[in-house]
């Protein structure tokens, strides 16, 4: 049996500056590790003030955020879902971990893809199985793991 074809788009808001590889890598490898099912992953580097919005708009959280996941029905399209992240966070997270800008918006897309895969971290056990999830992808992949990895706005409170 053929393995699933997977195609990962990466929409850039911010340069045109290539950032592209360890991202799609990433993902992939997410993908194919978690045994998605046919379809493409849009990835979006986007500014902090777009997912500020998009917080705002979608989850009525009105502050920036690091990541959004917005799964697609699968049923009815061959489109598994958008993941968006923002560059300043990643920026940001990657100088607190010691880490390439790049590699932390890797780390980003793998957190947003485990979403779409069904994965969830609203709970203790869950975050430990998503962090395991995420430094297993990123291994893989190449790029450097982070076990004690979290995301900067949600520890904070987020409200700036």
């Amino acid at each position: 049996m053929k393995p699933p074809i997977h195609k990962i788009t990466i929409v850039n808001h911010l340069t045109k500056r290539k950032v592209h590889k360890p991202i799609s890598t990433a993902v992939k490898t997410a993908l194919q590790l978690f045994e998605a099912p046919a379809g493409e992953v849009v990835v979006t580097l986007a500014h902090s003030a777009e997912l500020h919005e998009l917080n705002r708009t979608y989850r009525e959280m009105d502050w920036a955020t690091d990541v959004l996941t917005f799964p697609a029905d699968h049923r009815f399209t061959m489109v598994l879902g958008d993941v968006i992240l923002s560059w300043e966070m990643a920026e940001l997270q990657a100088a607190n971990r010691g880490v390439k800008p790049v590699e932390e918006a890797a780390m980003l897309a793998v957190h947003g893809t485990l979403h779409l895969l069904g994965f969830d971290d609203h709970n203790e056990k869950d975050r430990n199985e998503m962090i395991t999830a995420m430094n297993r992808v990123m291994r893989e992949s190449g790029l450097p793991e982070d076990h004690n990895w979290h995301s900067l706005p949600h520890e904070s409170g987020a409200q700036n």
